[in-house]
């Protein structure tokens, strides 16, 4: 066999190859995990919605409930504001709080999806380590 000799241009060409690597590698790790956040943003957003139109027709049936009860519809939709008001002063008494919550839900939400992958890819690489162990134990 032929020993290899040391090329300086061959290494800079390798470590050029590396590198061009590992920034294609970022550069599609990046991706994924933000079109995986992107992702859980749309189905929130589709969730939100749905529910913005179960809340306005369960607003609805109340309104007309309420008019029901009361002998006009109108008193019933001004109940159904009435209730509206009350729960929005309540939110706005409790809104440092409200906005800790969410902004902690979120970020917990974020990193939760960001770092699944991240966690994935460790357990598979371990999963390939421990795969080449016993193929060189059984050697």
């Amino acid at each position: 066999m032929e020993e290899e000799k040391f090329s300086l241009s061959g290494t800079f060409q390798k470590t050029k190859e590396y590198l061009d690597s590992q920034l294609n590698l970022i550069r599609l790790k990046t991706v994924e995990r933000s079109s995986r956040l992107i992702a859980s943003l749309i189905v929130d957003g589709a969730k939100i919605i749905l529910t913005l139109f179960i809340i306005f027709f369960l607003c609805l049936a109340l309104g007309f409930y309420l008019g029901e009860v009361l002998g006009s519809n109108s008193l019933g939709f001004l109940a159904t504001a009435v209730i509206f008001l009350v729960i929005l002063l309540l939110i706005r008494v409790l809104e440092p709080k409200l906005e800790t919550k969410f902004m902690d839900l979120s970020i917990r939400r974020f990193s939760a999806k960001w770092d699944d992958e991240a966690d994935e890819e460790e357990n598979n690489l371990k999963q390939e380590n421990l795969e080449d162990d016993e193929k060189k134990q059984n050697s």
